[in-house]
């Protein structure tokens, strides 16, 4: 159906018109998907004895008879994540793949964090430790970088988003800041 110009349309039917217009352009799922109560830092932590004690430990050998590592391991465990009002709202995971070679020991960090407010991201923490013992281990984690929300599951009003990521820890919990930089859809 063609609209002439000299055709007077309702208002109602202009104003139908011009929101769809308007939910069209800007983008609905990212209308649907914002929060503007949500805060710009989120912080969760969980509880190191947690996570110590899911740990598993997977064998590791060297490959090649003149191999440069000296001793490694490799462990990965998994522990449920608290906000700041003490209420489980997720699960973080990560695994540690120690070498030691002359030069010291080196261990690769993955980690994994998902959270019931649609916040899942993966990062890397390539570290240098003392020793391989489990509390030096651990406390490989602390690190500080920029990770994006990358993983969609479901409904995800944080997906696409960027955020530095502080991780510190005391002597009973691991920390997990985030702080959001760039834009708010």
């Amino acid at each position: 159906m063609l609209i002439k110009p000299d055709l007077k349309l309702p208002d109602s039917i202009k104003n139908g018109y011009t929101a769809f217009l308007l939910l069209l352009c800007i983008g609905s799922h990212h209308v649907y998907g914002m929060n503007l109560t949500e805060p710009t830092t989120i912080t969760y932590y969980l509880y190191i004895t947690d996570f110590a004690n899911s740990f598993i430990e997977i064998p590791t050998s060297n490959v090649s008879g003149s191999s440069s590592t000296l001793d490694s391991s490799y462990l990965a465990g998994r522990a449920p994540i608290y906000d700041v009002n003490n209420i489980k709202v997720g699960t973080c995971s990560a695994s540690f793949l120690s070498m030691q070679s002359a030069d010291g020991i080196f261990t690769d960090i993955s980690n994994y964090l998902s959270a019931d407010n649609g916040l899942i991201v993966t990062w890397f923490t390539p570290t240098t430790l003392i020793n391989l013992e489990l509390d030096s281990i651990i406390n490989g984690m602390v690190t500080e970088c920029t990770v994006v929300v990358t993983t969609k599951i479901g409904f995800s009003p944080l997906f696409g988003q960027t955020f530095n990521l502080i991780v510190s820890s005391d002597n009973e919990k691991i920390y997990f800041q985030f702080s959001r930089i760039g834009t708010i859809f």
